[in-house]
């Protein structure tokens, strides 16, 4: 497995992958299959360049997160590994890859957003060290 992080000339796999999400698990994403297949190149292209973003390759695209800048703190977003990958380590290193890429840029929060009914989500952040915080479908992490 590698974690791979995409370029804007790689558009493709970060529609691909995003696409494949969508249709998967459309409850756990604030948008939509419908709505991102109408997306063209442009679009993907200016996606892809925005903030970071990670595919896990297993070896073809096998899982997914993002994040991007925000005035308080770097925003994860968009994570999500296909169902016959779960539970192999993928979600947990693409978040450390996140975490290590927040480190690096010298970000001093990541925050989230996670359905409180996601149990696997929740745990897998609180093992990478997040905690709640006010909001209940939120959880945040103090990087050091």
């Amino acid at each position: 497995m590698q974690i791979h992080q995409v370029t804007p000339d790689e558009w493709r796999l970060w529609r691909d992958i995003r696409l494949e999400a969508l249709g998967s698990d459309p409850e756990e994403f604030g948008s939509t299959l419908a709505r991102e297949q109408e997306f063209g190149e442009d679009e993907w292209r200016a996606r892809a360049a925005e903030g970071l973003k990670l595919v896990a390759l297993d070896p073809g695209p096998a899982g997914l997160v993002a994040a991007t800048g925000e005035p308080d703190g770097l925003y994860l977003y968009s994570m999500w590994v296909r169902e016959s990958h779960r539970g192999r380590g993928l979600g947990e290193a693409l978040v450390s890859a996140v975490l290590t890429w927040a480190a690096g840029e010298g970000w001093k929060l990541v925050r989230l957003r996670v359905w409180e009914d996601n149990l696997p989500a929740r745990r897998l952040y609180k093992r990478l060290g997040f905690i709640e915080s006010d909001d209940p479908e939120r959880m945040e992490f103090r990087v050091s």
